[in-house]
């Protein structure tokens, strides 16, 4: 069953095709499930080593068409543009879940990871210090779910309008994060904070007002959030999509911070 999708929801620019065929198609087969997924490997991988950069889409993108996790919006497909790779050349996983999956089920979440060991390895120049991860919505949720479960895998992450429940947060804080969310957003709330029926959910607003300030040497904690009515002045969309700014070709300041952050730095 689809998602039913809002009005003035982000739709992919005309130029999204052309980057999509830049991914190769793949499919693994775990123990725990099959997964689809999408692979762009650098035009110049003969470098020594280049980063890993694993993209998780929302729920509007979930299938088995091996296709929607990119065509859907821009935000899995903007780390190809020309410019992009120019800057900081790497590698690109792009799974994709099934219809009425979730990327915290047991079954899907094992299979990610093994998917994600397979091609750290299978790549023999991915440097495992550069390996990031970001996704929006319910890859958001997936992103601050993995980093609870191997904080010190990952180099850096982005999670884009997604809320975690209460628990591992230490982990959280250990890893290099940057959390985007609009004020305004009505499906992925910023701040659970004094909201009936929450069940100890904490959105990125919540999660920054408990843990950014600290500055106990752990993990790097940034967080920005979009004033209500933003999203549709600025980009004509629902303010759940966000991962809209995070594309936009002009916020290069979120990206540079991801390429800069390395395992134990």
């Amino acid at each position: 069953m689809k998602m039913i999708l809002p009005p003035n929801w982000d739709e992919a620019d005309k130029d999204n095709g052309r980057l999509v065929k830049k991914f190769g198609k793949y499919t693994y087969k775990s123990k725990s499930a099959e997964l689809l997924y999408r692979m762009y490997i650098p035009e110049d991988n003969t470098l020594a080593l280049l980063p890993l950069v694993i993209y998780l889409h929302g729920a509007d993108a979930a299938g088995d068409d091996n296709e929607l996790q990119l065509s859907m919006h821009d935000i899995g497909t903007c780390r190809v543009k020309e410019n992009a790779q120019k800057e900081h050349p790497c590698y690109i996983l792009a799974p994709q879940y099934g219809e009425m999956k979730h990327w915290t089920m047991k079954e899907i979440k094992s299979a990610l990871w093994e998917l994600i060991d397979y091609i750290s390895e299978r790549y023999g120049n991915i440097d495992k210090g550069r390996i990031y991860i970001y996704g929006y919505s319910a890859g958001g949720v997936g992103v601050l779910k993995l980093i609870k479960e191997r904080p010190d895998f990952f180099a850096a992450a982005i999670s884009i309008c997604a809320a975690t429940g209460g628990t591992q947060m230490d982990n959280i804080r250990s890893t290099h994060l940057w959390m985007v969310h609009a004020e305004d957003d009505t499906i992925v709330k910023a701040s659970y904070k004094n909201t009936m029926g929450s069940m100890g959910y904490l959105g990125s607003r919540d999660i920054y007002d408990k843990y950014g300030k600290e500055g106990d040497g752990t993990g790097e904690l940034r967080y920005t959030e979009y004033a209500k009515g933003y999203m549709m002045e600025k980009y004509g969309v629902h303010p759940h999509c966000s991962w809209v700014a995070v594309s936009d070709p002009l916020n290069t300041q979120i990206w540079e911070w991801l390429f800069s952050k390395r395992i134990g730095e």
